[in-house]
């Protein structure tokens, strides 16, 4: 479940940052978590600004190398790869598994950490994706389900049925948590703008902008490259989820990565994207997912009971934005051929 075709400004991820120009300040460009990513930090002090995005960016190659799926030395891979034996592991991965499963009950499913499997079958954004069988799909769907996930207590985690786990669902927005965290750690003066492929946390005042705010736009799903609303923060994440960023053409059907695991196929719902806004990042990772999955009305019916700030996008080209978020969001896709819903 956690769950997100790399864009070309693959920084960027499914958010556009719109604020005005940047002074100097302390910026790197990197690779990790499977997207690509900046981190710019400001500061009074030069050196406090630099020290912190390199510690930073040194965190969450950390972090990569601790829950990458794909890293065949990460302390999740083994886990994956110990045959439904019991492993004792770190306390942060521990942590991490612990509340990817709470979303999962949260969402019912909906976000689910176990669909590795259907990755691997479908292989979306490989060379080799392609629509499998549907009796490859029932067998693969035999080793998913969040609640394989067995949290044996003591840093002490247990696969069962052949299930994977996959941290790609909360495993940026769990960075970005830990980003805001170094940030406020190193004083009440920085100020920081982590984009961490379709994860965004705008830590602090914006220096840029004359409210201090983070403007952060919603992309077009047929042109990520322009925005079709606008979310102006401060020390918040903003997270999109959408059918846009990984997937393939066949037959004239797209066939994206956001899979229901009820089903074993991506999700076809009439959703394009979906994009939560929260203080905490890895909760709105995992609600992206799980959102986009439920589908509109159940997306709006959960967002209303558990007060979720979200922005859905539909194939109908209408943007529906919850009640809650609306004293922050500006509608901008008119010239596009959306409607905005509200």
């Amino acid at each position: 479940m956690k769950m997100k075709k790399l864009l070309a400004a693959g920084m960027l991820g499914a958010l556009l940052l719109v604020s005005g120009c940047e002074p100097a300040s302390s910026q790197s460009d990197f690779y990790a978590m499977d997207t690509f990513m900046t981190v710019t930090t400001y500061d009074k002090n030069e050196k406090t600004a630099e020290d912190t995005r390199v510690e930073i960016e040194q965190h969450i190659n950390g972090l990569d190398q601790l829950m990458s799926r794909q890293r065949e030395e990460s302390e999740l891979s083994a886990l994956n790869a110990a045959n439904g034996q019991p492993v004792t592991v770190s306390d942060e991965l521990y942590e991490a598994i612990e509340t990817a499963v709470q979303y999962a009950e949260l969402t019912d499913g909906a976000y689910d950490p176990t669909t590795a499997p259907l990755s691997d079958l479908w292989g979306i954004g490989t060379d080799h994706e392609h629509v499998p069988t549907q009796a490859e799909i029932d067998e693969t769907l035999k080793k998913v389900g969040w609640r394989n996930i067995q949290l044996l207590g003591n840093n002490t985690v247990q696969l069962l049925n052949g299930a994977q786990v996959d941290l790609g669902g909360i495993g940026k927005g769990w960075a970005a948590n830990d980003a805001a965290a170094i940030c406020r750690m190193a004083g009440d003066t920085m100020q920081a703008l982590a984009q961490l492929g379709g994860n965004i946390y705008g830590i602090g005042k914006n220096p840029n902008s004359e409210d201090g705010t983070w403007r952060i736009g919603i992309a077009d799903p047929d042109n990520s490259a322009s925005s079709v609303a606008v979310i102006s923060m401060t020390d918040e994440s903003v997270v999109t989820s959408g059918d846009y960023e990984r997937y393939f053409m066949q037959d004239g059907k797209r066939y994206h990565h956001i899979f229901d695991p009820s089903t074993g196929y991506p999700t076809d719902n009439g959703l394009r994207s979906v994009t939560v806004v929260d203080t905490d990042s890895a909760k709105a990772d995992a609600l992206t997912t799980g959102l986009f999955v439920k589908g509109l009305d159940k997306g709006l019916e959960f967002c209303a009971e558990h007060d979720i700030k979200a922005v859905f996008i539909t194939s109908d080209k209408r943007i529906i934005p919850t009640e809650n978020v609306l004293p922050q969001y500006t509608f901008m896709g008119e010239e596009a051929g959306y409607i905005d819903a509200r």
